[in-house]
């Protein structure tokens, strides 16, 4: 996922233009992703594990798709089209995840009865589905009025809810749910997130997420983990609070208040200048895929069981998730995906032509 913004003040940007905040920002967010993660098995037994799968949970992946949708509008052409190389390198990417995958879960995780299908993404595969989906139908979104366009994606993702099919097949649920914070990326402007930006909000910033991580913490019996989850309809979400069928669809809304409040913050806090982690933020997506095969190992195998874990077990494996994340996050990592990136659509195209 490139970054090639062009900026005027050096101390931001390298020599390329590209902004050190965004690379922060993304990896700090993948990082968040593994973290959520390697906890996750944990939270049903430990407060403090549920408390902070609740609070990333609660932000990080629409943070994320709101980064996407800022960097989607250099994919669309002057003519108001998308640019099919990226569009086909999702799918690329996609399908060779896809596949591996799914190899990994038969062969080494000995599940037998996998339903295989292109158009089901396996666990963590959701986000290249909803690129791809994203990225095909913002050509024709992008040519609406941006109130119509947002108040719709909120609508849609309000109402998604209700519809006990959409689920796994395309993301549909995911996708829905999560496009709000892909439009509003796409029609953000970058000097927005500063303009407020000082040592007052900053400390407004952090007072926001500790506020919500203790709120998890103590009050976690009345969230419904769920919604945060963004793939199950109302029905099967295990609703605590607004439950009747009328008012279900309040739940999501909270979700989108909160989300938004703490994207919000954590891009407030986020360093514009370059840091020891900044390079990495340009090989998130090597992380976010490469880390699914050692969380099916960690939930398969139970290593969150060892003994190893018995004294702070949770403050261990959140140590583990950092050194794992920065391990995966080398170059070496990269290679199969610039591969993959390689792997151009023009020759398919000129073959179509001549045909």
């Amino acid at each position: 996922m490139g970054i090639t913004c062009a900026n005027r003040l050096p101390k931001y940007t390298d020599n390329k233009g590209r902004e050190y905040f965004f690379d922060n920002a993304k990896f700090i967010l993948i990082l968040f992703v593994v973290l959520a993660h390697s906890v996750a098995p944990l939270k049903s037994a430990h407060d403090t594990a549920k408390a902070i799968w609740i609070l990333l949970n609660s932000f990080h992946m629409s943070c994320f798709i709101f980064i996407s949708g800022y960097f989607a509008k250099s994919y669309i052409s002057k003519d108001g089209n998308i640019k099919y190389q990226r569009l086909f390198t999702y799918i690329m990417y996609y399908i060779f995840a896809q596949v591996a995958m799914t190899i990994f879960e038969y062969f080494v995780l000995g599940y037998k009865d996998i339903d295989i299908s292109v158009f089901i993404p396996r666990p963590a595969l959701w986000y290249l589905m909803c690129m791809i989906l994203w990225f095909t139908i913002l050509p024709y979104v992008s040519k609406l009025k941006i109130p119509i366009v947002i108040i719709g994606a909120f609508a849609v993702g309000l109402l998604v809810g209700y519809d006990s099919k959409a689920g796994g097949f395309l993301s549909i649920c995911r996708a829905v749910t999560h496009f709000p914070f892909f439009i509003i990326g796409y029609y953000f402007k970058k000097d927005w997130l500063f303009k407020f930006r000082n040592k007052w909000t900053q400390f407004l910033s952090v007072i926001v997420i500790l506020s919500f991580l203790v709120f998890a913490f103590f009050k976690y019996d009345i969230i419904a983990t769920r919604i945060l989850e963004c793939s199950y309809n109302y029905n099967g979400s295990k609703l605590k609070i607004f439950t009747e069928l009328p008012v279900m669809w309040i739940n999501r809304l909270i979700f989108y208040i909160i989300a938004a409040i703490l994207c919000a913050a954590f891009l407030n806090l986020v360093p514009r200048t370059k840091m020891f982690f900044t390079k990495f933020g340009s090989r998130t997506l090597q992380v976010y895929i490469l880390h699914r095969f050692l969380y099916f190992c960690e939930t398969e195998y139970e290593w969150f069981k060892l003994p190893f874990f018995d004294n702070y077990g949770v403050y261990k494996m959140m140590a583990i998730a950092v050194i794992i994340t920065f391990i995966l996050s080398l170059k070496p990592f990269e290679y199969p995906f610039n591969w993959i990136a390689k792997i151009k659509i023009d020759p398919l195209l000129k073959h179509k032509n001549q045909s």
